[in-house]
């Protein structure tokens, strides 16, 4: 599973390589506008974990969630 920091430091590589090439500007725009939206998912999921003590993890193809609760 990749962190916010993993795909912080692939948005810092992109910004620090400037594409050479028309086609090049589209696939790292592309790739850029990839990882973002995969870093809001990934800051949306910590905020709704933390707010309602819920917790999904993923392994493969499988998706576990985890519900905390008072009694």
């Amino acid at each position: 599973m990749r962190t916010r920091e993993d795909i912080l430091a692939e948005l810092a590589e992109l910004k620090a390589n400037p594409p050479k090439s028309f086609s090049g500007s589209i696939a790292k725009t592309a790739k850029k506008n990839e990882l973002i939206s995969e870093l809001v998912r990934i800051e949306t999921e910590e905020q709704y974990s933390s707010e309602s003590n819920n917790r999904k993890l993923s392994f493969d193809d499988l998706e576990i969630n985890i519900s905390i609760t008072r009694k």
